[in-house]
């Protein structure tokens, strides 16, 4: 053992979290591991006097996963999945700390911290909003009848009215996350899905997928090829670098437009004389400067303003319901188990293991559970 053990428990927190940047952990990751363990060593150190590697057991790592699930007992405490999550950011550090010669086991690895965390509630999962086929139809038919009106009245003037149709359309039959194809301020590494990384014909999409954090190809359906074709032909992007879903928010196209003019070289006179009576937009086009593209928050106040005024059903959006977007995962996974079976959807999904596709349905099994045991008791009865 090198004398590393001696080391506050912080002093290479620094190091793993630039190693982390290195990899394929996100931006949140690094923000919100970096949060939990300035936490965790906080506390460690004032309820339980540890500072350093050498001082740390198993002990210490039982009270600090005791102190999580107390806190999920607290009116407006933790969630246990979130308790769960904060004590995983704890173990991969000391991993990592461990592989480093900071110590010579993992005191969060053992099963006693393991066993005094709370439950796991998994019908937490199960009680996710998932679009149903009724709520996938209206919002549909709205953001359709919506397109057709607008281009039919503007014609490639419908920008927004296009680019929605194909946003709700992705999200409601591809079955990706919002943050794979949106804008993530707090990720370099997302910044929206490009038209280079879509191919209609092949009816695929190249993405940055959560789970792995590897970019991987996923299937888009017929649906949601269809309205972005439209889309493209509407939009018109000059370059495959564009992004498939830009944001049309007036300020930030010219905050990006004055960027790129700038950074081209243009002082601020030649700008002024640029932007002329030019939209942003149209400087965008005629200077190919690719405008950024919607950002995960955009897309949620998006899909916010789309659920209010298509009228889904069984959404309460005076109280703030909405279509979210993982809703629209859940919804197009759903659907895939129904009416294609376990393996068809996990393939859709991206899921690397087939029990995280039956974990995250386990209501559909349940379902047929039930109805099968009704019509045994129904042929045992009769």
């Amino acid at each position: 053992m090198s004398n590393r053990n001696h080391d506050a428990l912080d002093e290479p927190l620094d190091d793993y979290l630039i190693d982390k940047s290195k990899g394929n952990d996100s931006g949140n990751y690094r923000r919100n591991a970096k949060r939990v363990l300035e936490r965790w060593k906080d506390w460690t150190s004032d309820e339980r006097s540890t500072y350093t590697f050498t001082a740390l057991d198993v002990d210490d790592l039982e009270a600090y996963a005791r102190h999580l699930k107390r806190r999920t007992n607290e009116s407006d405490g933790l969630a246990a999945s979130s308790a769960r999550k904060y004590f995983d950011y704890v173990r991969a550090y000391l991993s990592w700390c461990q592989r480093r010669e900071y110590l010579t086991d993992n005191p969060a690895a053992k099963a006693r911290p393991t066993d005094a965390l709370p439950d796991d509630d998994q019908r937490s999962e199960h009680s996710q909003q998932l679009w149903s086929p009724a709520q996938r139809n209206a919002i549909m038919e709205f953001v359709n009848e919506r397109a057709y009106e607008a281009i039919d009245e503007q014609g490639g003037d419908a920008l927004a009215e296009a680019r929605d149709r194909a946003f709700v359309a992705t999200i409601a039959y591809s079955g990706v996350r919002g943050g794979e194809i949106l804008r993530d301020r707090n990720d370099d590494r997302r910044d929206g899905v490009r038209w280079k990384d879509v191919d209609l014909d092949a009816g695929t999409m190249h993405v940055l997928e959560k789970g792995s954090q590897e970019y991987r190809k996923t299937g888009v359906p017929k649906q949601a090829v269809s309205a972005l074709d439209r889309w493209q032909t509407v939009f018109d992007p000059p370059s495959e670098e564009w992004p498939v879903f830009p944001t049309l928010h007036a300020p930030s196209l010219a905050s990006a437009v004055e960027d790129a003019l700038d950074a081209a070289g243009n002082d601020e006179s030649e700008i002024e004389a640029m932007r002329g009576d030019a939209t942003a937009l149209e400087l965008c086009y005629a200077e190919d400067i690719a405008p950024p593209a919607l950002t995960t928050a955009g897309g949620r106040s998006l899909m916010k303003r789309l659920s209010k005024a298509a009228d889904v059903p069984d959404l309460d959006t005076d109280d703030g319901e909405y279509l979210e977007l993982h809703g629209g995962r859940r919804g197009a996974g759903d659907t895939l188990v129904r009416e294609k079976g376990w393996e068809q959807a996990q393939k859709h999904l991206l899921h690397a293991d087939p029990k995280t596709t039956m974990e995250a349905y386990s209501h559909i099994s349940a379902e047929e559970t039930a109805e099968e045991a009704g019509e045994a008791f129904d042929e045992a009865d009769q």
